[in-house]
């Protein structure tokens, strides 16, 4: 079986074919038929829709899930500081231990 040559650099990324008919050019997307996002554009143009009061949904969500974790719910506490805060980093602890081996 022939070895085929991997075109790689120093650093272990694939270079680049050098063929340009084959890139994309400026400006051209890799996926074109793909899906373009209108449902989540949407989502966020409604959620900054203002209501009679002068609230988006999005002010009124925050208020209701501030309220909830007010209340003394521990998912509601959470999901805002999560959001607030950041996530806390988790650590996770390794113990390795070593199995002697004895053949008899």
């Amino acid at each position: 079986m022939a070895e085929q040559e991997v075109n790689r650099r120093a650093n272990g990324t694939f270079k680049g074919s050098g063929n340009k008919a084959t890139q994309f050019k400026k400006g051209q997307s890799g996926n074109p038929k793909g899906r373009n996002g209108s449902i989540a554009d949407l989502f966020k143009e409604l959620a900054d829709v203002e209501d009679d009061n002068g609230k988006t949904s999005k002010e009124k969500i925050l208020n209701k899930i501030i309220k909830m974790a007010e209340d003394g719910s521990l998912k509601a506490a959470e999901m805002y500081m999560n959001r607030v805060e950041g996530k806390p980093r988790e650590y996770v602890e390794q113990r390795i231990k070593k199995d002697e081996v004895v053949i008899e």
